[in-house]
């Protein structure tokens, strides 16, 4: 099985859905320019945090491998 590289940037958020989603949005554009869109992916995932009304956010920024 291949492995995976190593990301280059992770980002946990945890908070508010409402908060949360906006600024992982944010930050996921922000990081994705800054590293160049043409040589990074950007992958979010979202899941239920602990309590009522929270979520957690995981951003990853890793390099494209080359085809």
């Amino acid at each position: 099985m291949p492995t995976r590289p190593r990301p280059l940037v992770a980002v946990r958020l945890i908070g508010p859905t409402t908060a949360v989603t906006g600024h992982a949005a944010t930050i996921a554009a922000q990081l994705t320019a800054h590293y160049g869109r043409e040589r990074v992916t950007c992958r979010t995932s979202t899941r239920h945090a602990g309590y009522s009304g929270e979520s957690r956010t995981y951003i990853t920024i890793t390099r494209k491998e080359p085809r």
